[in-house]
């Protein structure tokens, strides 16, 4: 079977599928709704016949603003198999962020190549792929990046986010869907805070909560309901990592980075910390 990885990042596996990247094929497939792997995806809704992903990426990529035509939605849950000619495609789950997958597409003569996408916790979260020949993604590429203290991490961010709650609300700042794994883990480890959120973070958690991932309710700060937890002042906020450099001393801010080694949780202030909580394997 065919595969071949070109400079805009795209992979080509087999003969009829393109993945995370445009290139001139029937299909494209979309392994997660992240910036660097859907570039190009407005040209990919205009030339290919169709777009594959899970139906929860499908969902959330309609709130950032892809309108993907009905008749070019291939929304397959993991281990569905989709035949397309003598190629047959499948979703394996892939622990990244809510919707994920890893891609695995065979042959006729049962050939298998398959593709990761960006994941963690292999063997556990991330089921390992049987395979012939298998495309990694490796977000950092060099054993140098690694974090001993990985398993504390979640236990540690919700102490400190508890402590801090003590003295006034706290701000999040993350990605859509390490925002709602945050929110998971916050309460998974006991932090009953309300969570306060912008409405198009409230668009993409209303999903994961339909898909089962999250299940508590959330608030905007528009909202009445909302508008009375920010007046009370106990409260958690999460706004898009863009805005962190935007962050005033009103909060305890805590910023979620995948480039953190150093330490579990570092002060790079007086009211901010960083958390060196990554959706990748190191």
């Amino acid at each position: 079977m065919s595969i071949d990885i070109l400079k805009n990042g795209a992979i080509l596996l087999g003969e009829r599928f393109v993945v995370d990247g445009h290139y001139s094929r029937d299909f494209r497939i979309i392994t997660h709704f992240h910036a660097d792997h859907i570039a190009q995806l407005k040209k990919s809704i205009s030339e290919c016949i169709g777009l594959i992903s899970t139906p929860v990426t499908i969902d959330v990529l309609s709130v950032l603003g892809y309108d993907i035509p009905f008749k070019k939605r291939f929304g397959i849950n993991y281990g569905i198999k989709m035949k397309v000619e003598d190629e047959e495609l499948s979703l394996q789950p892939s622990d990244h962020v809510f919707g994920s997958s890893q891609v695995v597409v065979s042959n006729k003569e049962g050939e298998k190549i398959g593709y990761t996408g960006d994941f963690k916790n292999p063997g556990h979260g991330t089921p390992i792929l049987d395979v012939d020949i298998l495309v990694i993604d490796s977000t950092y590429g060099s054993p140098m990046f690694r974090r001993n203290f990985k398993n504390d991490i979640e236990m540690l961010f919700a102490d400190h986010v508890n402590d801090s709650l003590t003295r006034g609300p706290v701000k999040i700042f993350a990605y859509h869907g390490k925002i709602q794994e945050a929110m998971r883990v916050l309460r998974k480890y006991g932090v009953v805070a309300p969570f306060i959120v912008d409405d198009k973070i409230r668009k993409v958690t209303e999903i994961a909560k339909k898909y089962g991932y999250i299940k508590d309710d959330i608030f905007t700060s528009e909202s009445e309901e909302g508008k009375e937890i920010i007046k009370e002042g106990w409260y958690i906020e999460f706004e898009h990592f863009n805005k962190s450099k935007q962050r005033d001393g009103r909060y305890m801010n805590y910023i979620l980075s995948g480039w953190e080694f150093s330490e579990p949780i570092r002060s790079i202030d007086s009211r901010t910390k960083v958390v060196a909580m990554s959706d990748h394997a190191d």
